[in-house]
């Protein structure tokens, strides 16, 4: 509750709920998040921004749902779907905050090029794609981050053989790559749910690198210069992840380097 009402602080409560449901099971997890949406929703009520609340119940089911799985695919998955039903809450519940957000982002498209100026409904359809991407992100971001803390509490190092597991398996990433085709083919009512589907290739592929990095026994600074990469270079780097990840699903890129280093 204080880590929800101090600024920029939210994100540790959604930690600390993903955490408690991680360890004890969906009765303690539900009691620390109903206590937990408190502040958030009076915050709510003034302010009408869902989306803390979206990613905190978000999180909370996608750790249930990884403690008694166990399975990181599921997971990325569950995170798509949540993501996409709190976009449609946004979309309905803050109306107002995203037409307000739209006609700043017609705007500020105008005063960059006049060729790129679109209609408020087209621009709300656009920020609802990236509201939703961002959302999924977040969710799995502080997940893993709340795994990651019960792993060195209770297993030391086992989180991170967890992660540098994680592998698409071919149905879902042909899924993921048909889905994105028929958004792509329908764009005018789909297209905003691309960058969406794109969520569990980038995270397969983000633990396919922390594995080489592992198996190649390689400084730690090789995992900071590539997040550094990410965050500097997204556009470049985003669509090469998503790619990465396909070809790993289909062709077990682990498996390969291992028969190699054995050559």
């Amino acid at each position: 509750m204080v880590a929800a009402i101090l600024p920029l602080m939210g994100w540790l409560t959604t930690v600390i709920v993903a955490l408690v449901s991680l360890r004890f099971g969906a009765s303690a997890g539900a009691m620390v998040l109903l206590w937990a949406m408190l502040p958030v929703g009076v915050a709510l009520y003034f302010v009408g921004d869902p989306s803390p609340m979206i990613a905190m119940i978000g999180t909370f089911l996608m750790a249930m749902l990884l403690r008694h799985t166990l399975s990181w695919e599921l997971v990325l998955i569950a995170a798509v779907f949540l993501a996409a039903i709190g976009a449609f809450i946004f979309e309905i519940g803050a109306a107002a905050i995203l037409e307000r957000f739209a006609s700043i982002y017609v705007e500020y498209l105008a005063q960059i090029d006049s060729s790129l100026v679109m209609a408020p409904d087209q621009a709300q359809t656009v920020l609802l794609g990236f509201f939703a991407l961002g959302q999924a992100f977040a969710m799995v971001v502080m997940l893993i981050i709340a795994r990651w803390c019960q792993s060195a509490l209770y297993n030391p190092g086992g989180f991170g053989k967890e992660f540098r597991a994680l592998r698409l398996s071919p149905v879902v990433s042909g899924g993921s790559v048909a889905a994105m085709l028929v958004c792509y083919l329908f764009n005018e009512v789909l297209g905003r749910w691309l960058p969406l589907l794109t969520v569990p290739l980038v995270f397969a592929a983000i633990g396919l690198v922390h594995w080489v990095v592992k198996a190649k026994e390689m400084s730690g600074n090789w995992l900071a210069g590539f997040y550094v990469s990410m965050a500097l270079l997204f556009q470049l780097i985003y669509p090469f992840l998503a790619s990465l990840a396909l070809m790993d699903s289909w062709f077990n890129i682990r498996n390969r380097i291992q028969t190699i280093n054995k050559d």
